[in-house]
């Protein structure tokens, strides 16, 4: 039976390798480093209100979710940045446990919205439809994004 903490900055080393292991996986298949991984959840992890949650069997860490709260001007909003299971214990519950305590700890914080960005077609989406997330079709916004390249110099 796992159970259930609040993380902390000596979590994060765990939390990275199994975030690797998770990512570097189907349905992502990534391409993460320990190295990426630990610098990614630190730097969530050092967001002003952060909230995460991990999930640990026999003390060894099996799942987590990380995000931060930020104040909107209709409530407080928490991003949900990561979310991860250990590849054997996926399609277990894992993660709805984890979603129903980060709920619990977010209504203590009179947090009113989860708002996340996920992959449609893989099963994630799904997943968080299941619990009781909806994609919000209301809300004029769109997710953009702009790759930048740094332009080699040529002598």
């Amino acid at each position: 039976m796992g159970q259930i903490f609040m993380i902390n900055k000596e979590d994060i080393l765990k939390c990275s390798e199994l975030f690797v292991e998770a990512f570097n996986n189907e349905p992502w298949n990534d391409k993460w480093t320990l190295e990426t991984a630990k610098k990614r959840l630190n730097d969530i992890y050092m967001t002003p209100n952060f909230v995460g949650i991990l999930y640990a069997e026999d003390g060894n860490v099996k799942g987590a979710i990380l995000g931060n709260c930020e104040q909107y001007y209709n409530g407080i909003h928490y991003n949900l940045k990561e979310l991860f299971i250990s590849n054997e214990l996926q399609g277990k519950g894992i993660g709805s446990e984890l979603v129903n305590a980060l709920e619990e700890r977010l209504i203590e914080l009179d947090v009113t919205k989860i708002i996340l960005v996920t992959s449609k077609g893989n099963g994630t989406s799904k997943f968080y439809l299941n619990n009781n997330f909806y994609e919000d079709m209301d809300m004029d916004m769109a997710l953009m994004t702009k790759d930048i390249f740094r332009e080699n110099n040529c002598e």
